[in-house]
């Protein structure tokens, strides 16, 4: 069996049963995949916390941890990392170390970056875990800077290091899968990077990459890699599957199905997270009353400039409406919004569409951005619902 069959996943029917999977998830996530452990949570779900709870805080598990399987707090006491590559010399943390240190929290969303690839199968079928629009969440990490970090052990990098590599205690899925790593950019992790110990103030679990996560601000989740055991300083990316081949989307736009062979020079890694909106109210295929009702969602962007504006449109976009976005107090954190909008019997489809300072906004057609791979999925977010 190839590398490259065995890293990629099989879509598997919705089901129940997530609490036969592991303890502490609410029963009424999907589950995508039993091993390794997938979980979406309906946005039906989301729209009720502004942050969202850790019972139904999606799961995306690409390897295998034995122990893993459980939302309960982890021990991080006896808990080690290592430091090495290009810096002059190599360092051990400790967990213990970590907890006498300074603490600081982002509230971020934390998206998979495969969510939404059903989207892209709608116009060629993707390969891969059938995500809807689930892998998706607002949380709150907690933990130590990585320049806080390397400030207390005096670490000096070399100059030539450019990226910094990460790798977990996780199991490679079979017996010829790569171990699973990822590189960000150096700058970027001395800027943003914590050690997160803790998730929306508890200790992180298990199953949510504790006792110790590299979370990055503004970044896919894919790269906040669980069970944080090494840290890397490198001259240049992962050569590493998961990093150089399949966490990748192409630098030139492909016609649905159209083959490509992934490079480090022809793509590049899902880093960050592409400017994106949800309607979570109404649910699809609800049945409203005419009159007035208020539509309400959730947007957000990898967190470089402001939201500007979220446009609604109730005609299939031959009109757009601004409604009222409300900053959060974190720039990673998503921006609420609602609108009210009188409508008369009939069928609808409404679409939200966000817009940041840069400039940038969700594309009408999302399927321009397809990919073999499914990746980074951020088009205009469409509800059909009735009015009677």
């Amino acid at each position: 069996m190839s590398i490259e069959k065995a890293a990629i996943e099989k879509p598997t029917p919705r089901s129940t049963g997530v609490t036969t999977l592991t303890r502490g998830k609410d029963e009424r996530l999907s589950v995508l995949s039993a091993a390794p452990i997938v979980l979406e949570t309906p946005h039906s779900l989301l729209a009720e916390h502004p942050v969202t709870p850790k019972p139904i805080l999606f799961v995306r598990n690409v390897q295998h941890l034995p122990e893993g399987r459980t939302a309960e707090p982890s021990d991080l006491a006896d808990w080690e990392i290592a430091l090495g590559g290009l810096i002059d010399q190599p360092v051990t943390i400790r967990g213990a170390d970590l907890l006498g240190m300074d603490q600081v929290e982002h509230e971020m969303v934390l998206q998979c970056s495969g969510n939404g690839r059903a989207k892209f199968s709608e116009v060629f079928p993707i390969k891969g875990t059938a995500w809807n629009q689930g892998g998706v969440a607002n949380v709150r990490f907690s933990g130590v800077p990585l320049s806080a970090v390397l400030e207390k052990h005096k670490v000096k990098i070399d100059r030539a290091a450019r990226f910094i590599t990460a790798e977990g205690k996780d199991l490679p899925a079979a017996f010829e899968t790569q171990d699973f790593e990822h590189s960000l950019p150096l700058a970027s992790a001395l800027e943003k990077s914590i050690f997160a110990l803790k998730l929306n103030g508890e200790p992180l679990s298990r199953l949510h990459g504790g006792p110790v996560r590299l979370a990055t601000p503004g970044f896919y989740g894919t790269m906040h890699v669980k069970w944080l055991r090494q840290l890397r300083f490198d001259q240049t990316e992962s050569t590493n599957f998961y990093h150089a081949t399949e966490y990748r989307v192409p630098k030139i736009f492909l016609k649905p199905g159209e083959q490509f062979e992934f490079t480090l020079e022809n793509s590049i890694p899902t880093w960050k997270i592409r400017l994106m909106s949800f309607i979570f109210d109404p649910q699809p295929a609800a049945t409203l009353q005419s009159g007035v009702q208020t539509f309400s969602g959730v947007a957000f962007n990898d967190g470089a400039a402001r939201l500007e504006s979220l446009l609604v449109s109730f005609d299939r976009g031959q009109s757009w409406r601004q409604a009222a976005l409300h900053a959060p107090a974190s720039p990673y954190a998503w921006y609420p919004w609602t609108i009210k909008a009188e409508l008369m019997p009939g069928t609808y489809e409404v679409w939200s569409r966000a817009v940041d300072a840069l400039g940038r906004s969700q594309p009408l057609d999302g399927t321009i951005f397809w990919n073999p791979n499914g990746y980074e999925w951020n088009g205009v977010h469409k509800i059909a619902f009735t009015v009677k």
